[in-house]
């Protein structure tokens, strides 16, 4: 079993939902340190920051569920063209802290993206935050 952060379209009620239908959802409000961005293309990138937080939820995932994520976040173990790629880091909630996979994004994603100051895919999407 793995533990795997997910901030954006992966999140319950957005469009990638269903790949985490079986998933155990461990913590449905908490957060990383990171930028959170507005890719264009219907989708978002985080990359590294040591102070901005991006929120989300924290999965309990099986081996075959992680493949399927691989897959769908272009992540290939070794490769160095990746669309995503998966790292451990720290993930924060109100009951303390614990390692998670989270899926940063290449470089390329971030040419013509916009930064969500919120750090909240779902209160972006919302319109809770100006676009």
């Amino acid at each position: 079993m793995y533990n795997v952060f997910v901030y954006g379209t992966l999140r319950k009620e957005e469009t990638n939902d269903h790949y985490l239908m079986n998933a155990k959802c461990l913590n449905d409000s908490c957060w990383i340190f990171g930028e959170l961005y507005d890719t264009g293309m219907g989708y978002p990138a985080v990359k590294s920051h040591p102070s901005f937080k991006v929120i989300g939820e924290l999965y309990e995932v099986t081996d075959e569920e992680l493949k399927l994520l691989d897959e769908l976040e272009g992540f290939i173990e070794g490769a160095t063209n990746n669309l995503y790629d998966r790292k451990k880091r720290m993930v924060y909630t109100r009951q303390g802290s614990q390692e998670a996979y989270i899926y940063y994004g290449a470089n390329h994603l971030f040419l013509n993206s916009r930064r969500i100051v919120s750090g909240d895919w779902k209160a972006y999407r919302m319109g809770l935050e100006n676009k």
